[in-house]
């Protein structure tokens, strides 16, 4: 729940629930709810920076962008900080990803099947497999990949005599730019002044790069236990959604017919079936006998 000691930013958060865009771009007819969004907006068409960084010469459109430069450049504060684990994050956004870490929760769900992303990115990169869509294409044979980082791999792989390859000294990784290694090696190598702690267990590390290696040693374990029968799962989520078979719970209510469901994913699949009237499901046919079927 939102909540604030001053009206104006009430105001400005009540906004954020309308789908009213007054303030409408007289270059490009591109509409917003706020006149700050606009201003901001007019700026990208002009080129005009008035958010001026007072350490070094860089200047940013909008004070959201300059207040982040500052932190990752020059404060490195982050003021974001988890209250489950020691994590903390230049950007709000990046700790709302993260605490889905500790909950379980996959907000964003593919229409064409049952996954579900904690990021858009993530489901953004899925999609991709619904529709064969290849935009990541090798510089060298033109082949095309649904990944970057698959393109990367096929590059050094295939290609490694075109490229300069430089090898991590303390892993096997290999990268094709030293600048990325460089990266590398200060996300995943540095030392951490206070140990990170195995979210499975007790395990301390003091090395990024360690702990997501012993993280591996957990992968298969079916570490979330069901107190009411034998159940066990890999992930909590699933956990959580066993334990409404125990409860009957059903927190997911269709707002067109009341029918009540266990899973998210089931209410979309319903809704689509029996109330939206645009939905065509997608048809796929058997490459042996040639029959069809609908998948919903």
């Amino acid at each position: 729940a939102f909540t604030s000691l001053r009206m104006s930013s009430l105001n400005r958060h009540m906004k954020t629930h309308s789908d009213e865009k007054p303030h409408v771009c007289h270059l490009c007819l591109k509409a917003f709810r706020t006149v700050t969004l606009l201003r901001n907006h007019v700026n990208t068409h002009t080129g005009t920076r008035p958010y001026k960084c007072s350490d070094c010469e860089m200047a940013f459109v909008t004070s959201g962008e300059l207040a982040r430069h500052r932190r990752y450049k020059h404060t490195l504060e982050k003021p974001f900080k988890c209250s489950m684990c020691k994590y903390s994050s230049v950007e709000a956004s990046k700790l709302k990803r993260h605490i889905r870490s500790h909950t379980g929760e996959r907000p964003y769900n593919c229409y064409l099947c049952s996954y579900a992303s904690k990021d858009t990115y993530k489901l953004k990169r899925h999609m991709v497999t619904h529709s064969g869509e290849k935009p990541y294409e090798c510089y060298v044979c033109q082949a095309r990949f649904t990944q970057s980082g698959t393109m990367k791999i096929h590059i050094l792989q295939k290609h490694s005599e075109n490229v300069p390859r430089y090898q991590c000294p303390h892993c096997n990784t290999f990268i094709a730019r030293k600048s990325d290694l460089g990266v590398h090696l200060r996300n995943l190598h540095s030392y951490l002044a206070v140990a990170m702690k195995c979210r499975y267990c007790e395990a301390l590390f003091h090395e990024r790069y360690a702990l997501i290696q012993h993280k591996k040693t957990h992968r298969n374990e079916k570490r979330f236990k069901c107190d009411q029968c034998s159940y066990a799962c890999k992930q909590e989520r699933h956990l959580i959604v066993h334990k409404r078979t125990h409860t009957g719970e059903k927190p997911f209510t269709c707002v067109c017919c009341s029918k009540c469901f266990r899973q998210k994913q089931l209410l979309t699949v319903h809704f689509r079936k029996y109330h939206d009237s645009n939905f065509k499901p997608t048809v796929y046919e058997c490459p042996k006998c040639g029959k069809g079927y609908s998948r919903w």
